[in-house]
């Protein structure tokens, strides 16, 4: 095979980012917390850059519109809503309780037993490995195999530390399965409850835990063994135990969200408007010309601060104007609640403001709203348009969602709606839904289907 070296003429276009086009795609897709890690490196790696201690009142004012020929001089005293939270405001950052964990809970309860110090250790091992529910997700013989030899432990000595942890508060604490973790409540139970209904119970959660959400197979199980009206009181009480009793001591760390765009009410409609204690207060230092040529290396951090300072307002200017466009889109929105949101995609408000839909994705990313109906993050007014039967699409998925909320809640108790029975609701008003798209939704907020709905309320849970 003969190979050959030869010259071509081609012509090609490529788009080239430039690292100033770079650096504001970047910026722009941070989120408020990711942009003040950002600029408090910025601030520690740049001589340069400052950050303004001067006040100012707290009003909401959009940034101008940047021009491409602006001079750099008017970047260097560009100033930006300075962030007034500190440490003496507690409006500003609002510090949550804390609250005693399970394992303190456990640990103070374990200190009032009359125990050796052996089995106080022991149990509190055991209580060091309960996950968040309040389960012991590892078995014995793997503690047993973690504590040294010379110790001389056995694994009698662990279950009856483990029997003094599941004789503590909450009930069903300890348990190794939902078996066992129902099993305790109800041993705890047992002085209060008639002798065939805990035995009854008993039987129910140690050979049939995996069926106890259907009724219907329960009492075929225990067609012979027991009677059915004992079988579905057992049911019953089943349903008012917990499953998980230590999430009422699981420890959620509140996330505090500063809302980039703050809701402005008008005389006639709501406006979009910058939250001054989410945009930075920075400028240049001011150093004069002579200064800086002295030393070559502060020029390159002013270029870098230049640019910085240009990003970071080009930020909020594309931020600004996506919320005002979503904002003039969605009024019914703000004054009606889920039910009167519009549907509206990426490519509506790219068309509207001339920009791609990938900067509309970025401008919208962890960006957030205070609204009447709380802080919303910008992504959540994106929502598809479902069909209706006259082929106008004019109702969006989410406000379809709120209404399927609303019929379950308006149900009669003891005669839920099923998902077919949802389905032909919302198609007499119009709506061309399938059946399985109900049971997603409804999946989705978080309800159970019409058969356990039923049952709970039977069982006035």
């Amino acid at each position: 095979m003969l190979t050959r070296q030869s010259l071509d003429l081609r012509q090609q276009q490529t788009l080239v980012l430039t690292p100033q086009l770079q650096q504001s795609i970047k910026v722009l897709q941070l989120s408020g917390a990711e942009l003040e890690q950002e600029l408090a490196q910025a601030l520690l790696d740049n001589p340069l850059l400052e950050r303004l201690d001067v006040q100012m009142d707290v009003a909401a004012e959009p940034l101008p519109e940047a021009a491409s020929g602006e001079a750099e001089s008017s970047w260097a005293s560009l100033e930006f809503p300075k962030h007034q939270g500190d440490s003496h405001d507690p409006d500003w950052s609002p510090e949550s309780a804390i609250d005693q964990d399970l394992a303190a809970y456990l640990s103070e309860q374990l200190g009032l037993l009359r125990l050796s110090d052996r089995d106080r250790v022991l149990a509190q091992l055991l209580i060091d490995e309960l996950d968040d529910n309040g389960y012991l997700p590892v078995s014995l013989d793997e503690v047993l195999a973690c504590l040294p030899a010379e110790l001389d432990i056995d694994e009698s000595d662990l279950r009856c530390a483990l029997a003094q942890v599941q004789s503590l508060d909450p009930a069903g604490v300890g348990a190794r399965d939902l078996a066992e973790c129902l099993s305790l409540q109800l041993m705890q139970q047992a002085q209060q409850l008639e002798p065939a209904l805990f035995d009854c119970a008993r039987y129910l959660v140690r050979e049939h835990v995996g069926v106890l959400a259907s009724p219907s197979q329960l009492r075929q199980r225990c067609a012979g063994l027991y009677p059915a009206e004992l079988v579905e009181r057992a049911h019953h009480l089943i349903l008012k135990l917990d499953p998980k009793p230590g999430r009422a001591w699981t420890q959620n760390v509140s996330a505090y969200v500063v809302p980039d765009v703050l809701l402005i009410r008008g005389k006639d409609s709501w406006q979009a408007a910058l939250n001054p204690l989410a945009v930075p207060r920075l400028q240049l230092v001011n150093l004069h010309d002579y200064e800086i040529e002295a030393h070559p290396a502060l020029l390159a951090e002013r270029q870098k601060a230049t640019g910085l300072l240009r990003s970071v307002n080009s930020r909020f200017v594309t931020i600004l104007r996506v919320a005002q466009a979503i904002v003039q889109m969605q009024q019914d929105f703000f004054t009606q609640g889920v039910s009167a949101l519009k549907p509206m995609q990426l490519a509506d408000l790219a068309a509207e403001l001339d920009l791609h839909e990938s900067t509309i994705s970025r401008a919208t990313r962890q960006k957030y709203m205070q609204t009447p109906h709380g802080v919303m993050e910008l992504k959540q007014f994106f929502t598809v348009a479902l069909a209706s039967v006259d082929g106008k699409a004019d109702m969006s998925a989410a406000s379809v969602r709120a209404q399927i909320v609303q019929m379950i809640r308006d149900e009669p108790p003891a005669k839920p709606l099923s998902d077919q029975q949802i389905t032909d609701l919302l198609q007499a008003q119009g709506l061309t839904l399938a059946r399985r798209t109900v049971a997603k939704y409804r999946e989705a907020e978080g309800l159970a289907p019409a058969s356990q709905r039923k049952m709970r309320a039977a069982a006035g849970i």
